[in-house]
């Protein structure tokens, strides 16, 4: 199949197009490349790059021309983005799956594939949580909700104004995917680099006793492999690990890989924080998902990498 990947030069697209790649598919990335160095990110031998705009309507369907589906990430990620610029989020989050939509419609695309996110759960009821759980968005006044609300807002557009004229659509909500070359502005990468610092302390968000479970970037594309050839269409799929870690004991385990320690110092947490975060799995389990990579492996894996760059 022809796919285009909107976002595909971020970290979670750049798998993705791995995917598609390995499994034989077309790709062309459309991407404005804002949160990295650019096209030399992607081997450009094999991927047709489009640097664009996701709100450029003109251009995203002149991109979409002859494609089979799209699958879409672009949006504005970063928790520090949610609380700064809660305004772009929320304009590219919908205008962009918008266009996306009118896209697909206008040049007959027969299949869409949305990146939703963790985030559109907030405060979970249950934990592990399934993928038929309530979405709530606890304060519209909270800039954080920003983000979460319009994934939401994009997972409405998807069933409500996209099911009628695609043959297939799946929405797919990561839960805490981690690696090399993710930048440092999510939990695991920013802690490896805390624990390198030169400060004798290490400052983690809050008391330590929020969980996550995290998944290595090799699992996470298994996962997706299966959820592309395999899932159901017309479906919601949580891909992760069903293993949490309080964030005080991930900062002990960093420490304890990269022959460090720090006194461990917590600080007042951001309002509206998840307290818990853990995807039920059952769904991608049953397409033949299972981890391969551990946590304490995944993070050796980074923290070789950060002492290869310290020299």
């Amino acid at each position: 199949m022809k796919y285009i990947v909107t976002g595909g030069n971020g970290f979670l697209g750049r798998a993705v197009c791995d995917v598609l790649i390995q499994d034989g598919h077309d790709v062309t990335v459309f991407d404005n490349f804002s949160r990295s160095n650019g096209k030399n990110l992607i081997d450009e031998n094999n991927i047709k790059m489009i640097e664009g705009d996701i709100r450029d309507k003109n251009l995203l369907l002149k991109s979409t021309k002859g494609i089979d589906g799209i699958i879409h990430l672009a949006f504005i990620n970063g928790t520090e983005y949610f609380y700064t610029r809660p305004n772009e989020v929320v304009e590219v989050g919908i205008k962009g799956m918008l266009n996306v939509s009118e896209a697909a419609k206008e040049n007959n695309v027969g299949e869409i594939i949305l990146f939703s996110s963790s985030e559109v759960y907030q405060k979970p009821k249950m934990v592990p949580t399934s993928e038929n759980v309530e979405l709530v968005i606890p304060d519209i006044f909270n800039p954080r909700y920003s983000y979460g609300g319009a994934k939401i807002a994009s997972e409405l557009i998807l069933v409500n104004m996209c099911d009628k004229f695609l043959d297939s659509w799946k929405i797919i909500r990561p839960h805490n995917i981690y690696g090399p070359n993710m930048g440092t502005q999510h939990v695991i990468p920013a802690l490896v680099e805390k624990v390198f610092a030169n400060s004798k302390d290490l400052e983690i968000q809050g008391d330590g006793s929020q969980t996550r479970a995290f998944c290595h970037v090799q699992d996470f594309k298994s996962a997706f492999s299966l959820v592309l050839r395999l899932g159901a269409r017309s479906e919601v799929f949580n891909i992760g690990v069903d293993e949490e870690i309080r964030i005080d004991d991930l900062a002990k385990l960093i420490m304890d890989v990269a022959g460090l320690n720090k006194e461990i110092r917590g600080t007042e947490p951001n309002v509206g924080e998840t307290q818990r975060r853990c995807p039920d799995i059952r769904k991608i389990s049953e397409l033949g998902f299972r981890k391969q990579i551990s946590l304490k492996v995944g993070i050796e894996e980074l923290v070789l990498i950060r002492k290869t760059e310290v020299r």
